[in-house]
């Protein structure tokens, strides 16, 4: 929960307010729809990801007996004007439904001031059950969250109220952000969001329809990271990819958490243990938090707690409740400690090169960890040369075209771009930063193999040509077969020569028409 900024246009002073398997490479998905790219961070599989050095000092300092606490309830409007216990979200259809302009109080530098399609009926966090929950003071952080079916983007703003709530009759809110989720989007460096890491809200709420099994309509599946936030005490005054936006806390130290990390569930036999006593719902969260993890979003929630991230109930297209929690089941959660997690390590890492040498314009593969959540900002460099043709083959291996270069250098991988901002941990990288340094990516350019560029049969001629690729001088002996079989070792040295002072070639050799099948093949000492 953060502070408001108070401007002076605004008087009134606003209230703050067994092994689990992998599931597979299926993607987070919303009535169908994807939300975020397959190499989003929110989608990134940290099944494999090492702990980060000081895991242990931040784990201890949230508390190791810290319990997982679900920060939702289940929503039911017979429960009359019982509070809404989480973050609903609203569906609508962006193409029919009229737009509205919101007055933004606290933060229009830092808005995306673009018409919301807010629904007739839209459910704001704080709300009651059976309706709304009038006076935004009562609502805490108000957030109302719209995702537009049509388009799949979403319109994320804190501290909303209504227009009744307003003398000017219009909606209002602290903070409006705006998220395509087709594409990879991110805040502008140091600015927030509807949270206060910069993040979008919707694409890490624990949902029903998620987590109910496919029997009962559901997924049975939480395929991407689950939103976290953790007491403002643990917080570091810095951020780190894929935030865009540092906590209110002035602390930098080993065991405080930079907004943005990730958190990972821990795949032990004890805990394995633990989740296999839990219901189907709870086990499902469990999985999604060793598989994905948790990003650290915001403070707020319990003081003694890692409180996850939940919508009460989701939602069909026509903005109607449609699928609930069986909250005996998600409480089994509470089962689960602090200690039972750990904050990890997402740097890029090379750990091998398919080959140690090479020459500008050949393949090489590239064997390491943590290649994926990049959101397509993945570089390789050689030494300060940048590759071109960068293909990402999984989160340990990229297969890239070797650049332009001399000597000996180091293979690195940056996670990210370049961009400077106050704050960031891997400043001047806005990602995951670039591989350290170590003998495992060392690579040393040579020159080009001789290449055979022509070869023709003129006037009873078999006619060879080429080049050294080095330029001046050099023996080169031209080898034949009638069977390509054999090893070149026995190939038969037709003839030697030295390629000339452009370090060009050409070999003549009379064949007749009776003649058997020859090969042929430079060979260069």
């Amino acid at each position: 929960m953060r502070k408001l900024r108070r401007r002076r246009k605004r008087l009134a002073v606003l209230a703050a307010g067994t092994v689990l398997t992998p599931v597979g490479s299926a993607l987070a998905s919303l009535l169908g729809n994807q939300l975020f790219p397959a190499n989003n961070p929110w989608n990134q599989i940290i099944t494999n990801a090492p702990v980060a050095t000081n895991s242990a000092a931040i784990i201890a300092n949230i508390g190791t007996s810290a319990l997982v606490t679900p920060g939702w309830g289940v929503d039911n409007p017979a429960n009359g004007a019982s509070a809404l216990y989480g973050i609903p979200y609203n569906v609508v259809h962006g193409n029919s439904t009229a737009k509205v302009n919101v007055v933004i109080d606290n933060y229009p530098d830092e808005s995306d001031l673009i018409p919301v399609p807010i629904p007739a009926n839209a459910v704001l966090e704080g709300d009651f059950q059976n309706g709304p929950n009038p006076g935004v003071g009562n609502r805490g952080d108000s957030h109302l969250i719209v995702w537009d079916e049509d388009n799949n983007v979403g319109y994320e703003l804190w501290y909303a109220s209504r227009p009744s709530e307003n003398s000017d009759g219009k909606w209002h809110a602290a903070i409006e952000s705006f998220w395509g989720f087709g594409t990879n989007s991110f805040r502008p460096l140091g600015w927030m969001s509807g949270d206060g890491a910069g993040l979008p809200i919707l694409p890490g709420l624990a949902r029903p329809d998620e987590a109910l099994p496919v029997a009962q309509g559901g997924q049975g599946v939480i395929n991407h990271a689950v939103r976290v936030t953790l007491p403002n005490r643990v917080i570091d005054s810095r951020y780190i990819y894929p935030a865009s936006h540092k906590g209110s806390s002035t602390a930098v130290s080993t065991n405080t958490i930079p907004l943005g990390s990730r958190l990972r569930l821990k795949n032990t036999p004890a805990v394995n243990n633990s989740i296999s006593l839990m219901g189907s719902q709870s086990q499902v969260l469990a999985r999604a938090m060793q598989q994905y993890g948790l990003i650290v979003a915001d403070t707020g929630g319990l003081a003694a707690a890692i409180n996850v991230s939940g919508a009460p109930g989701s939602v069909n297209a026509s903005n109607n409740l449609s699928a609930t929690w069986d909250m005996t089941d998600v409480m089994k959660l509470k089962g689960l400690t602090a200690n039972d997690f750990e904050v990890l390590n997402l740097a890029p890492m090379v750990t091998s090169l398919s080959a140690t040498q090479g020459w500008p314009g050949s393949n090489l593969n590239i064997t390491g960890q943590n290649f994926s959540g990049a959101a397509g900002r993945l570089s390789v460099f050689f030494g300060t040369n940048a590759a071109s043709s960068v293909n990402m083959l999984s989160d340990t291996q990229i297969s890239v075209t070797v650049p332009s270069g001399s000597g000996t250098v180091d293979v690195t991988v940056q996670s990210g771009v370049k961009q400077t901002s106050a704050g960031n941990v891997t400043a001047p990288i806005f990602g995951y930063g670039t591989s350290a340094l170590t003998a495992a990516d060392k690579f040393t350019f040579t020159a080009p193999p001789p290449t055979i560029q022509h070869v023709t049969l003129n006037a009873g001629n078999f006619v060879m040509s080429g080049t050294n690729n080095s330029g001046l001088g050099g023996t080169y002996h031209v080898l034949t077969s009638t069977d390509l079989s054999v090893q070149r070792t026995n190939w038969t040295i037709l003839t030697s020569g030295s390629f000339d002072g452009s370090g060009n070639f050409s070999f003549t050799n009379p064949v007749g028409s009776t003649s058997a099948r020859h090969f042929y093949t430079l060979q260069v000492p």
